[in-house]
């Protein structure tokens, strides 16, 4: 189990233009005792990106027994995973074939998280994560906002095609949010790894 370390307290300007999402909201978000900074404002940008009514964050952030972000209807039917990092293929995999008519994300936010999955698919013969959208946020857009940690911030945040627009206190910035064909980024890890061995057996 995990404990709460602090509160941040956050004000949302929203323009996702893709999604006709114009809004502003106040939102509360707790940082865990073994919670990085880099994930805490990876998860605040996810929740945004994905941002509709009813959305709310999960009680185990850090644990995988389910995703960083739901969002459900008033029967419980499921209608929105997300993950922050690389989720479990198992965990993956159960909640794809328990609810699939349900839309399912996954934000990648380390450098090395598209690796980690793709070492998760080996061995796959069929693109079974076709319908799970995968994101990657830039980590350089993580460490400006923890450069200007603030209390209590306004953020002013735009979702304009791949890219992001955020303006808070005396901070601009514009960053990618990449989406991420994970079954090409999967086939490329591949052939990587087969002219590496392969290499490796001419050069003994």
């Amino acid at each position: 189990m995990t404990f709460i370390a602090a509160f941040y307290s956050f004000t949302i300007e929203l323009n996702h233009s893709d999604r006709g999402v114009f809004t502003t909201f106040r939102i509360k978000v707790p940082r865990h005792e073994l919670e990085s900074r880099e994930h805490l404002y990876a998860r605040l940008i996810a929740y945004c990106h994905s941002y509709r009514l009813g959305i709310y964050f999960t009680d185990n952030t850090l644990e995988p027994r389910e995703a960083t972000i739901e969002e459900r209807d008033t029967i419980g039917t499921l209608n929105l995973w997300a993950q922050v990092g690389t989720p479990q293929k198992r965990m993956l995999e159960l909640s794809l074939k328990q609810s699939p008519d349900a839309e399912h994300r996954v934000y990648f936010y380390r450098p090395d998280d598209v690796t980690t999955i793709c070492h998760h698919l080996r061995g796959s013969k069929t693109n079974w994560v076709d319908k799970v959208l995968f994101y990657k946020i830039a980590p350089e857009l993580l460490a400006r906002l923890i450069e200007h940690d603030s209390s209590s911030p306004i953020w002013n945040l735009s979702f304009i095609d791949d890219r992001i627009y955020l303006t808070t206190g005396d901070l601009e910035v514009e960053s990618e949010l990449l989406q991420i064909d994970i079954w090409v980024a999967f086939q490329n890890s591949l052939t990587i790894h087969q002219n590496i061995t392969g290499k490796a057996m001419h050069n003994p």
